[in-house]
């Protein structure tokens, strides 16, 4: 990828983002009130989180349902596997339509890293997977104890790599490793729909003690601070798609491409992540950028120039998203598709500077937040 053409591009799409809104005022006419940021609390917290975290907790328990009888007979035929890996793809891309509220309930318990440990650069995954599988004792996988084998053998990650990776001709076999691997697989699913379902059921919680707050509850102390936390949710939503999800994969040119730093190479759902992610945030944004039901959303507290400008570029992300032809892990080392893998990490970078740059002081919330870290 060279670097003079990513610049150039890099500052076009900028600059037509944002030449219309630079010739206007760069900050709001007039900031929200506190009934404003209470309201916009209520339509997110009711209409965007707690369904979302409960279609998680509904996918998470099929999937464990399905794994369980899938794997009565100690083995997984290749008609069961592909409904495991079906049960796998809905409770996934459950998570990944939210992931980015990492705040409240989703910091108990670790329990947002547990479901998704990942990026994993020193390869914990794999290492912990293989000392479980390899030790064969059925005593590790007791609800009470599964939790010791590591954090990262308890989510997606590595569930995908006993679904999608080499497991399908072991699993089929009548064998002593086929049974332990379904026991494997049974106490992994389960772990995930009982994480899940204790996720829904905190949020509820935590909701309903901010709503008879006045919408701090006993956590925050204004609700300006709630919605601080519900922006940088937002914010996390593209910058977990730009810089984690692609940025790492890409390289400079087509040559240093590794698909398999994308999240979810085995299963090839990398993309589909990506779009989720994106999805997400448009959904949180809402204005032009996505169909919302209710409101108000974060588009009602800015200024129209404002919301024109986030709307147009969540739309044209979104759109260069969908256009590209999955999988992901084959068109970063497609010469004919490589360019709309770069114009679309191009797109995703702008939208999180202009996220950073422009909402918060048209909010009236801090800047100079780090949002993965939640500070």
């Amino acid at each position: 990828m060279n670097k003079r053409a990513v610049q150039r591009g890099w500052t076009a799409f900028r600059q037509a983002l944002v030449c219309g809104y630079l010739l206007t005022s760069l900050t709001s006419s007039a900031q929200p009130a506190a009934e404003d940021y209470r309201a916009l609390n209520q339509a997110l917290l009711t209409q965007h989180v707690l369904p979302r975290y409960q279609m998680l907790a509904t996918t998470a328990a099929s999937l464990a349902a399905d794994t369980a009888a899938a794997c009565a007979d100690g083995r997984v035929e290749d008609a069961e596997m592909t409904r495991l890996q079906t049960a796998y793809g809905d409770a996934s891309d459950a998570w990944q339509s939210i992931q980015h509220v990492r705040f409240g309930p989703a910091e108990l318990f670790m329990r947002g890293t547990r479901l998704a440990f990942w990026p994993d650069p020193r390869g914990a995954a794999d290492s912990q997977l293989r000392a479980l599988l390899q030790s064969g004792d059925p005593a590790r996988l007791a609800p009470d104890r599964f939790a010791d084998n590591g954090v990262a053998v308890q989510g997606f990650p590595a569930l995908e790599r006993l679904l999608f990776a080499d497991s399908s001709e072991v699993l089929a076999s009548p064998s002593a490793e086929a049974a332990y691997r379904c026991q494997v697989l049974t106490a992994m699913t389960r772990g995930i729909s009982d994480m899940t379902a204790g996720l829904a059921a905190d949020w509820r919680s935590f909701v309903a003690e901010l709503e008879a707050g006045d919408g701090a509850g006993g956590f925050y102390e204004t609700p300006a601070e709630v919605t601080l936390d519900l922006f940088k949710s937002l914010y996390t939503s593209v910058e977990l798609a730009a810089d984690h999800k692609l940025a790492r994969a890409i390289g400079t040119r087509i040559e240093d491409a590794r698909p398999q730093q994308t999240e979810a190479w085995r299963s090839q759902r990398s993309l589909s992540n990506i779009r989720l992610n994106l999805a997400a945030g448009a959904a949180m944004f809402g204005g032009e950028a996505a169909a919302v039901e209710g409101g108000p959303r974060f588009a009602d507290l800015v200024d129209n120039d404002l919301r024109v400008l986030l709307s147009r570029a969540f739309r044209q992300t979104l759109a260069t998203a969908e256009s590209l032809p999955a999988p992901l892990e084959v068109a970063l080392t497609d010469p004919d598709h490589r360019p709309q893998v770069e114009k679309l990490l191009r797109e995703m970078l702008a939208l999180k500077t202009l996220l950073a740059q422009r909402l918060p002081p048209a909010l009236g919330i801090p800047l100079g937040f780090n949002a993965l870290d939640g500070d």
